[in-house]
């Protein structure tokens, strides 16, 4: 049902989906769909956490790619980190329709308190998701975090963002410098060596 709601949302909005053509498309009875979920949203936020999951994967293997080439000094990093960072925008920002998804959602959750506190709840897994895998990368170059891990992922994400809503409003389908010089430096600010190896 996640895969056929994921395809539906993306044709129809969230908002514009019945929940009957979701069942349809996905072969399931209205009663298999209210046996799994109270609401279509609540079934968004199942396809979310699915979508995240995926990508935080990606993620992982664009950045073991990348640091499997090593890096010997600080131009090496930066070189690194552009790598990273902009593989990681060019792969959301190809997927419009999955931004404008989360943006409608995100609205909608937070004028409902039920539904804020889970999609919440999912933002705070998504940056420990995050926030872990930054740790990783950084164990293994000797680095560590100099700021606070959460805030850290936070302004970052940030960084994506931005792109993103550039992307959606202009139609804009390659990065910026935002990814080849204000997020690498955003990155190297915060870091610092990590201590004898």
């Amino acid at each position: 049902m996640i895969d056929a709601a994921r395809e539906v949302f993306s044709e129809h909005s969230i908002r514009d989906t019945p929940v009957e053509l979701i069942c349809e498309t996905a072969g399931f009875s209205r009663g298999a769909f209210y046996s799994n979920f109270d609401t279509k949203e609540d079934l968004f936020l199942a396809v979310y956490e699915e979508e995240m999951s995926l990508r935080i994967q990606k993620t992982r293997t664009i950045v073991n790619d990348v640091l499997v080439e090593g890096v010997a000094d600080r131009e090496s990093l930066h070189e690194a980190i552009v790598k990273v960072g902009t593989a990681c925008a060019e792969s959301l920002i190809a997927d419009h329709n999955w931004y404008m998804l989360v943006t409608e959602f995100r609205a909608h959750a937070l004028r409902d308190p039920h539904l804020r506190k889970r999609a919440g709840e999912s933002l705070e897994h998504l940056t420990d998701s995050i926030a872990e895998l930054l740790h990783e990368a950084l164990d293994r170059l000797n680095l560590r975090l100099a700021v606070d891990t959460r805030d850290a992922v936070r302004a970052l994400t940030s960084v994506y963002e931005a792109q993103l809503e550039h992307a959606a409003f202009t139609g804009a389908s390659s990065t910026t410098p935002l990814f080849t010089q204000i997020f690498p430096r955003m990155v190297q600010s915060f870091i610092e060596p990590g201590g004898p190896a």
